[in-house]
């Protein structure tokens, strides 16, 4: 039994419409405002770049990865020493080309005459030089491929890799004999990341829990909270949104972390939602229990009569519905009905027009200045909207 509690999720964000779009445990969504939605389709590039997430090591500097010379394969696991050992190999590697060059102008230059001992002393360095470098290429060698967001530049190992706008660090790579030719769309996901390094973002709304297979996110946007949860090896999912108080026990049930700082100045709101829900349901129970007060006293009547009939099925059918409704305040799962209130708009918005029916929270909007910008939905979808162009229905 493991657990793990990670507060540093790490994400490409991509901006559409209103909201941005992430990545977290397997999972896509979009936050807008207030509101935090699953995404079943992204594009390509997003797809890759979180893909490159969980190959690539990102962090504040830049972008890197390693990378076997001999084996010509990725690896996490480096030997000892076979990172300097590259940077040895390339270095012996560029003396053998020097050394080369200088022992042809001295051929040309001297020949084989009375000053040709420069060059016996030059053929003689290259073949201690061939004889290191096969040494070294007996040896593991690890490339560390890396990108320097600071300076917009790439490397290999310490050999620096100018590349222009149009070029492509895969044909670089493979040119110089770094990489084997099956690992050219490794490189290009590389490139990508890179290109696209400033959409990676922590994402501090965020904390993920994990206990064996089961892992849970809980998301907070402003003051609403979302839960979900993921089984690696039955591959099921489920998405929530909640009260934090019950995110918080769920988180504990599920994984055994607290993560009760993630929502301590929403407890005593949430408090009060509660108990709130309290007494609806305590109404509820209330009117279902003189529902079937209502119903025994027919059980009493003659069932043949048509009237008796009637409003016997319409009490059955209302006892059926209160029913629903105390299950569902029972849960701790909310839904676009709870602390929403009917609203329409006074003008058009984008991707709205004047007089649309609309959802606001309610406390969201007392609690908003006149041009504060609040979440709304229409049909479940969320939009962006300035206060001030929300008509509160009576």
């Amino acid at each position: 039994m493991t657990n793990k509690f990670n507060k540093g999720i790490k994400s490409p964000i991509l901006e559409e419409g209103q909201g941005y779009i992430f990545h977290a445990a397997g999972g896509d969504f979009k936050i807008t405002g207030s509101h935090i939605e699953t995404i079943a389709e992204t594009n390509e590039t997003f797809k890759t770049l979180v893909a490159a997430a969980k190959i690539f090591d990102i962090n504040e500097s830049g972008i890197s990865f390693y990378y076997d010379y001999n084996a010509k394969s990725p690896v996490t696991k480096i030997q000892e020493g076979s990172v300097e050992r590259f940077d040895n190999y390339l270095a012996l590697t560029e003396k053998l080309s020097f050394l080369e060059v200088t022992a042809k102008e001295l051929r040309v230059s001297y020949g084989t005459g009375e000053k040709s001992g420069a060059l016996t002393e030059a053929n003689k360095e290259i073949k201690t030089t061939k004889a290191a470098i096969n040494e070294a290429k007996a040896s593991s060698l690890t490339v560390k491929f890396s990108y320097d967001a600071n300076e917009n530049l790439y490397k290999a190992g310490n050999i620096e890799m100018p590349i222009g706008s149009e070029d492509k660090l895969s044909e670089v790579f493979f040119a110089s004999a770094y990489i084997k030719y099956a690992d050219k769309k490794l490189i290009e996901a590389f490139q990508l990341a890179c290109e696209n390094y400033s959409s990676y973002k922590i994402l501090d709304f965020i904390t993920e829990a994990k206990k064996d297979d089961v892992t849970v996110v809980t998301m907070r946007a402003e003051n609403n909270t979302f839960v979900f949860r993921a089984n690696e090896s039955t591959k099921l999912s489920s998405f929530e949104k909640m009260l934090s108080n019950a995110a918080i026990e769920y988180v504990k049930e599920q994984t055994g972390a607290d993560i009760t700082e993630q929502f301590e100045d929403l407890l005593e709101s949430n408090a009060i939602l509660e108990s709130k829900k309290a007494e609806t349901k305590a109404l509820y129970k209330e009117m279902l229990s003189f529902l079937y007060d209502q119903k025994g006293r027919l059980a009493e009547a003659d069932r043949n009569l048509p009237d008796i009939k009637a409003a016997d099925k319409l009490i059955g059918s209302e006892i059926t519905k209160v029913n629903q409704v105390i299950e569902a305040l029972e849960e701790d799962v909310l839904t676009i009905e709870d602390g929403y209130i009917d609203a329409t708009l006074k003008t058009d918005v984008e991707g709205l027009e004047e007089a649309s029916s609309i959802k606001v929270d309610a406390v969201e909007y007392t609690q908003a200045g006149k041009n504060d910008i609040l979440t709304v939905f229409v049909e479940n979808k969320p939009y962006r909207v300035e206060k001030y162009k929300i008509e509160v229905a009576s």
